[in-house]
């Protein structure tokens, strides 16, 4: 029992040690408020040896397409429109004519292109590939069998393509099996009819709303982008268009085109900006108070511990890569309890203290379970959220370790598997 304390005492050490709040860490670099469109930012930290006599042998992945276009064209539209009006009215002021040229730019770089891959999207999964690669050697030695699965979406199927091909440029020998089929949704995107019902009749939508309305100022940048208060007051809906621009100036970061709208903002208008998107994603699909939500991607864990079972007791298999949405592994998260995933805020202005949408599900965002063995076939493992080590809630005196069969029984008993 004391060896288990002790465990979970260093699993909370290493979670508060030199930690920031969101709000700190925003104010320190602004493109984390891009919240879930914030491009993918790699590990943050070194991992943890694995103790003495441990190789690893098998990996449970699961992550998100790369970095993308905007998935609806309106921001682009909304805010070129916009503009564009004003221009030619001519009041805009050189700054405002500035922000023109440059969200120009942007709406003919995503032109026919909603909802798709970028090549930065491409290259997320490439670089996480042969991280996974180069960190766990001994797991893709030889001829291997990995398997992938992804949803129908062409962004999802091509960032599995990319992460494999990787794969198969550092070991041609692999014997990798691509799929992307309907009957695999229950594990990829699975969304129970509950849960649609709740989102459709959650009260909480007033809160956000009247967070979103409360939180967005528009009067300074107004005043930078248009010359005339008048026109303003009678042509523009300043909030919506901020609103906008915050959308757009997000998903410029995911596009290899050289330009960006970020000196648009305020740190703390960045802030103010990200908060009700972050509260409604915790709401809709994190670890809310309602509680609806811990059990959605329990299909999925279900799914993870047959697999990891079934590469336990054949050493055939060296992966599961599972490629799906944030819609999905956010859940996924919250089901698996992670740290800093679990959080029950009722204060709707005290989610962004404890939760933060950009830790758990970047473009590319992704979990990983690398299971490891010693010689007497004692199997541990050890979570990884974005390539960081994280905690679960089930007991160890091995952290970041735990032994695969407590972390079983954990599920098991919790969920009632």
């Amino acid at each position: 029992m004391k060896r288990c304390l002790l465990g979970a005492l260093c699993a909370l050490l290493c979670l508060t040690t030199g930690a920031q709040t969101p709000r700190e860490e925003i104010l320190s670099d602004s493109t984390r408020a891009a919240g879930l469109l914030m491009p993918y930012p790699g590990p943050q930290k070194a991992q943890t040896k694995a103790p003495r006599g441990y190789k690893p042998f098998y990996i449970s992945h699961f992550g998100r397409h790369g970095s993308r276009w905007h998935t609806s064209a309106k921001p682009y539209n909304y805010s070129y429109k916009t503009l564009a009006s004003a221009d030619s009215a001519g009041v805009l002021t050189p700054y405002g004519k500035d922000v023109l040229s440059r969200v120009k730019a942007l709406k003919e770089d995503a032109d026919n292109r909603t909802g798709e891959l970028t090549q930065l999207g491409f290259r997320q999964h490439r670089e996480i590939a042969e991280r996974m690669f180069r960190s766990f050697r001994r797991v893709f030695r030889g001829r291997k069998h990995i398997q992938a699965n992804a949803t129908q979406v062409p962004r999802v199927m091509l960032s599995m393509e990319s992460f494999c091909q990787e794969l198969l440029a550092l070991n041609p020998r692999l014997d990798i099996s691509m799929d992307a089929s309907t009957r695999d949704r229950f594990f990829l995107a699975n969304t129970p009819p509950q849960i649609r019902a709740y989102n459709d009749t959650a009260s909480w939508k007033a809160v956000r709303d009247e967070m979103r309305d409360s939180l967005c100022r528009p009067e300074r940048l107004m005043s930078a982008l248009f010359a005339d208060p008048a026109y303003v007051a009678a042509q523009v809906d300043g909030k919506e268009l901020m609103r906008q621009l915050y959308q757009l100036a997000s998903i410029a970061l995911d596009s290899d085109i050289d330009v960006r709208l970020g000196d648009l903002f305020t740190t703390t208008e960045w802030y103010e900006l990200w908060q009700p998107h972050n509260f409604s994603y915790y709401m809709e699909k994190g670890p809310n108070p309602v509680g609806i939500i811990e059990t959605t991607a329990v299909p999925l864990l279900r799914q993870i511990i047959a697999r990891a079972d079934e590469a336990i007791a054949s050493g055939d298999c060296a992966a599961d890569l599972r490629f799906s949405h944030d819609s999905h592994l956010v859940p996924l998260s919250t089901t698996l309890q992670l740290d800093g995933c679990r959080a029950k805020v009722t204060d709707p202005y005290g989610v962004a203290s404890a939760w933060a949408n950009y830790r758990i599900s970047p473009m590319a965002g992704n979990i990983q379970m690398i299971f490891y063995k010693n010689r007497k076939g004692t199997v541990l493992v050890k979570f990884l959220l974005n390539e960081n080590e994280v905690g679960i809630p089930a007991r160890t005196d091995l952290y970041p370790y735990y032994r695969w069969e407590d972390v079983k029984d954990y599920y098991t008993d919790y969920y009632k598997l």
